[in-house]
């Protein structure tokens, strides 16, 4: 049942849609892992942000352009492809360093910050503080044996395969 769901979904030009669904849900997930959970995001976890950001914008666009009639489907789901696939090397690089595997880029390294206290008086107030992020080979979260990282590369990976081979028009 699921997989004919599935196929339907494949073919009936959801890709836009999927794209906009899954960098949706994984840039909100994150958010609510740092603003809900008080976990503090590394620099790369920035950078996986950003490749998410930029999917929801091509995606966005191929949606608009797409019910305005214009037909620019396969340049732009090459376009949400290839960030689906920096975001998985991104992810994919920042798994390795968290697991000893790569080297971190210099700006990772840092000290853990523990939990991020707000004095509810002055909330601004830790501006004036030198926060400093995670390094970036502390993994903060894991489930099922993969941390945040290594679950954005898997999902950025099979939502690159799939619509690299969906219908567009």
């Amino acid at each position: 049942m699921i997989g004919s769901w599935l196929k339907t979904l494949h073919a009936h030009r959801a890709a836009p849609l999927v794209a906009l669904l899954v960098s949706g849900g994984l840039l909100v997930g994150a958010w609510i892992f740092q603003y809900g959970f008080g976990y503090v995001p590394c620099q790369m976890c920035y950078w996986q942000r950003h490749a998410h950001k930029v999917v929801l914008g091509l995606a966005a666009l191929w949606v608009v352009l797409r019910a305005l009639g214009v037909k620019s489907g396969e340049l732009l789901k090459w376009a949400v492809v290839v960030a689906l696939l920096v975001s998985f090397g991104i992810a994919a690089w920042h798994m390795g360093v968290e697991y000893g595997w790569l080297e971190a880029p210099k700006s990772c390294v840092a000290g853990n910050l523990g939990t991020l206290a707000v004095d509810q008086s002055d909330p601004l107030a830790f501006l004036d503080n030198n926060i400093r992020p995670p390094a970036c080979s502390e993994a903060v979260w894991h489930f099922l044996g993969l941390s945040m990282a290594g679950w954005n590369a898997l999902i950025s990976l099979i939502s690159a395969l799939w619509i690299a081979t969906s219908k567009v028009k």
